[in-house]
């Protein structure tokens, strides 16, 4: 739409942002938050009524004086039924909220080409459904992200556009729902699943079309009375970044993870403490996972993941992973002596990071068995990424890499002394190591800095 030749001036000079058509300035107010976009209204007579054809709503109600003022803002937002929303972002951190509104709000924008909604709520309201069912067969939507949602049935789902979905804290009544809801998205790329305090046995992600997938399943309290066996089930063959961190399941069955995958894995089987070596359903179980994983690229692995492999490397040997050639470590310094056979079992590594936690005890006279093929013949890159304060066994560990890592080009280190003064001890003392690579430069973060001070 155009101006009819009007011609607005600021101070006496023209404004000529003020002369573009509305459907230009929409598409700049639209990379603004809402509360900015509404000051825009006091600019002139030509802003007033501009912020309410922008299709899109971004608010949290801790920015109102209170909840009514909320609701009756929304209101004069949404109900215009000629403008059409887009994105509707709502966020609440109020304990009492009104369900029939924010009900309303959804519905009028479903029938106004929704393409992105996002509810983020504090607490979860167990019983309401706080959205209509048919945002669950909503023709528009492309990203559905919530939080903190309860649904009771959802008898049709059908979301052909949907390529993003983030569910936290999302409960159905039905168990069988979440996985409907993933089979009826055709074209879902990016999935996220956030649970704790759960109450769903078996997980079940099941999709030709899933390359982003991010799984946590988190539970603080341990019930040692539960005799049930909590499952991840997945099948995307097309995934190429899977995130899992559970401390809950039992078992993680993962089909068809191609060799480009990047994974970060923090789980622990369930093993609280000591693997039991007469557990064979829990030792097939980890052995499988491994397994299913020794195709990937790229693998970040949590502490206590590899304090289980350890365990488990005691009685079975470790898959190959040949394709890895980066890997990401993080390992208690109580796990060291497994270092040599992770690294065994990745022969063609290239670049290794280690996050070493030294907060446990750990005798100083740390000895590994031998030196594996990676070192010899591969590894170019190792970066130690937490801050070396000259602990016995940091220094032991650097050691070992520069006296056994033939092929090595850059070892980073970050000194982290209690002073300047220990630091440059500290970087004398690496100086003295001999270095089985002529070609490898070690590069200390912050060292002209700590050398200046001193």
């Amino acid at each position: 739409m155009q101006n009819n030749g009007k011609r607005y001036r600021i101070n006496g000079r023209e404004d000529r942002i003020s002369l573009l058509p509305d459907l230009l300035l929409g598409k700049i107010l639209l990379n603004l938050p809402t509360k900015d976009v509404v000051k825009t209204s006091l600019l002139s007579i030509r802003w007033r009524s501009l912020w309410r054809s922008v299709p899109k709503l971004d608010l949290d109600d801790n920015e109102f004086p209170d909840y009514n003022s909320f609701v009756n803002f929304v209101n004069r937002f949404v109900f215009p039924v000629e403008t059409p929303i887009e994105n509707l972002k709502l966020t609440s951190k109020r304990e009492k909220i009104d369900p029939l509104a924010i009900k309303s709000w959804v519905d009028a924008a479903v029938t106004r080409k929704l393409q992105h909604l996002e509810i983020n709520f504090l607490k979860r309201y167990d019983g309401f459904d706080l959205l209509p069912i048919r945002i669950f067969v909503c023709q528009t939507l492309v990203c559905l992200r919530l939080r903190c949602m309860f649904f009771n049935e959802l008898n049709h789902i059908s979301l052909p556009r949907l390529k993003t979905m983030h569910l936290e804290e999302v409960r159905f009544k039905n168990p069988a729902t979440l996985e409907a809801l993933i089979v009826s998205c055709p074209v879902l790329e990016d999935l996220s699943i956030v649970r704790s305090q759960d109450d769903l046995k078996v997980i079940r992600v099941g999709s030709q079309t899933i390359n982003t997938l991010n799984l946590v399943r988190s539970d603080d309290v341990t019930n040692h009375f539960d005799i049930d066996k909590w499952e991840v089930v997945i099948y995307c063959p097309r995934i190429k970044y899977l995130s899992l961190k559970d401390n809950k399941s039992d078992s993680f069955k993962i089909y068809s993870l191609s060799s480009p995958a990047k994974v970060d894995i923090a789980v622990d089987f369930n093993v609280k403490g000591v693997l039991d070596p007469n557990d064979l359903e829990k030792r097939s179980s980890i052995g499988n996972f491994l397994g299913r994983i020794s195709s990937v690229k790229d693998m970040t692995i949590c502490w206590n993941t590899l304090k289980v492999i350890h365990q488990y490397s005691k009685q079975e040997p470790i898959p190959q992973f040949y394709n890895m050639s980066h890997l990401h470590a993080k390992i208690f310094a109580d796990d060291l002596e497994m270092l040599p056979d992770l690294l065994n079992s990745c022969p063609n590594l290239k670049s290794l990071v280690v996050e070493l936690n030294v907060s446990t005890r750990k005798k100083e006279q740390i000895r590994f068995s031998y030196v594996p093929w990676c070192l010899w013949s591969r590894l170019e890159s190792i970066e130690m990424k937490n801050p070396i304060g000259g602990v016995g066994v940091e220094m032991k560990l650097i050691k070992y890499f520069l006296e056994n890592s033939a092929s090595l080009k850059k070892l980073t280190i970050c000194l982290g002394g209690r002073s300047m003064k220990e630091e440059y001890i500290i970087f004398k003392e690496l100086l003295r190591y001999r270095r089985c690579s002529s070609a490898c430069e070690v590069h200390v973060v912050g060292l002209e800095e700590t050398l200046m001070k001193l």
